[in-house]
Parts: structure tokens; sequence; C-alpha cells
């Protein structure tokens, strides 16, 4: 079921008037004569200010080196007259070199992996720096960092609903069925529209493996799978609920990555999109719906 119909469906149950404005964008809701607007996956629940915080990774990061809350190393590089060009190159430069010309760069106001570039040859550096700053106002750099694990925590009034591990989609082959059978096979709402290469339709050798992408997006083919640790589950949700207490954020995603045995933020998401998710857990959408019935039911 599409974003809008469940929303739309929500209110129905609720006795809610929802209109759609903006291109569907916008969803106006109407309940005893009160009018309260979600615009895309933004609810409104998390204050204006602690909103813009939170999609500006840059800012976000210092906010969470204030409140001493653990979370991966960002930079930011203005794209902005006299901050942009050779400045901005050498400060991109002196980065590089210091984390061992292994970085990330990604839009600061980024969503859902898009742009999100690693590099780690000198000769590419500006490259992607010209490419990224067409585009953007100002850019994320982060040290590459080697992640055991990614997982996703949704949290509402302080109380996580819902959580998750995303995993890098990796298949072994049986030596037989084509690379682009085996994707398939493992994701097949991602892969059953995607266009092929010739690549695809290599076999791989049995036992053979195949990393398709570096990213735990689940926009970029990554899966889901339940945390069954019950003592590392507890322990993402001790920082999740640390977080959105220290932050003041009612309704957020969170993304936590394990590094060795470490755990810190990679980001949140002030934007609460579980669609995704659906096609591997929550396939019915019983949790799924039960969250946004009752992040609109606290909106009025």
């Amino acid at each position: 079921m599409e974003y809008k119909k469940l929303i739309q469906d929500i209110c129905r149950e609720e006795n809610i008037k929802c209109q759609l404005l903006s291109k569907d964008w916008v969803f106006a809701l109407t309940k005893n004569n009160v009018t309260r607007c979600i615009s895309g996956y933004k609810f409104p629940l998390n204050d204006h200010g602690i909103g813009n915080v939170i999609d500006d990774k840059y800012a976000f990061y210092d906010l969470c080196v204030m409140q001493n809350i653990p979370i991966i190393k960002h930079h930011i590089l203005w794209n902005k007259n006299h901050y942009y060009g050779k400045d901005t190159y050498e400060l991109a430069q002196k980065y590089f070199e210091e984390y061992e010309h292994d970085i990330v760069l990604k839009p600061n106001n980024g969503t859902e992996g898009k742009d999100v570039i690693r590099v780690r040859e000198e000769k590419n550096l500006k490259e992607k720096l010209d490419y990224l700053f067409q585009k953007n106002f100002s850019i994320s750099l982060c040290p590459f960092y080697n992640i055991d694990n990614e997982y996703r925590l949704i949290v509402l009034d302080n109380e996580v609903r819902f959580c998750f591990e995303k995993k890098r989609l990796e298949v072994k082959g049986d030596g037989i069925s084509s690379l682009k059978e085996l994707l398939i096979k493992e994701n097949p709402c991602y892969f059953q529209n995607k266009k092929w290469d010739e690549e695809s339709e290599v076999i791989l050798n049995k036992d053979e493996t195949y990393l398709y992408d570096w990213h735990f997006n689940l926009s970029r083919g990554a899966t889901a799978t339940l945390i069954t640790d019950e003592a590392l589950k507890n322990r993402l949700i001790s920082l999740a609920l640390e977080t959105v207490k220290k932050i003041n954020a009612r309704f957020v995603s969170i993304d936590i990555v394990k590094v060795k045995d470490t755990l810190m933020l990679m980001e949140v998401n002030s934007g609460v999109c579980i669609n995704k998710v659906c096609n591997f857990l929550d396939k019915d959408l019983k949790i799924t719906k039960q969250i946004y019935k009752d992040a609109i039911n606290k909106m009025f």
C-alpha cells in the first residue's frame, strides 16, 4: 500500500478530513475545526527549529557533540563566494590526507543515500566536489568508517516503536544462476524493474560472493531484518532514547551504526518513512499503520 493511501485510510478510520495539496505533497488534516498539515513524511510534532537542525547534517553533528551523543565525524564545506574555490579545495585536501585517503562526501541536507560518494583517490577529489557543488549549497565530509552493521529505530514520544537491521545486499553464487537472477530473488521489489547491463548476466561460481553496494540504504537495494540479539537491541534503544531526550524530538527515525563494538549515530531523520522496510518486515502494515495513526492522533 502506498503512503498516500495509508494516510487517507487512517483519516477515514479516525473521522479526520484529509485534503491533498501541493501536487499531493501536503496532507491537510482537519478534525473538530482544527487543521494540521503533514509535509511529505514530516509530521507537525517536532518543533520547526529542531527539524531544521536535524535536516542539516553538520548542524546536527555539532549539536550531538555538545550533548555528548556519540556520532560519526562530520565536516562542512561551503559552496558560497570565497568559501568555495581554493580554500575549500585545500580544506577538503587536508581532510583527505588526515583520513588516510578514504572519505565520504554527501549533500549536507541529503536523504536516502542520494549522491553519497566515497573518495579514495586524490585525482577524483576535485571532480566529485565540483559535481556535488553544482547541486548543493554545502557538502558534508566524513571519514570512511568500516561499518559492521547499521540499524534504524522509529521513535514516537520517547518510545521506540519499530527497530530493525539494514543489511547490504550480498549474494552467493550457485554456479547456475545469473547475477541478475540472484539479485531479483533476494530483493524483488527493488530489482524487478531495474535496467540491466551485460554484467548482470554473469554466472557466479558456486559460493562466490558479490556485494551489490557498500551503502546500507533500503533505497539502494539493501534489505532489512529483525534484530534478534536482545542485549544489542537494548543498547540501541538506550542510545535512541537518550538522543531524542537530549535534542527534544518527538517523532523521528534514527540510524545507528556499529563499528567494531562501538555504537554511534549515523544520522536522525525528521521525516519518518517506513514504506520500504515493509517489503521485508511488517508486510501486513499493522505496525506501520499503527505508528502513523498514533502520530496523526497526537497532532490534534
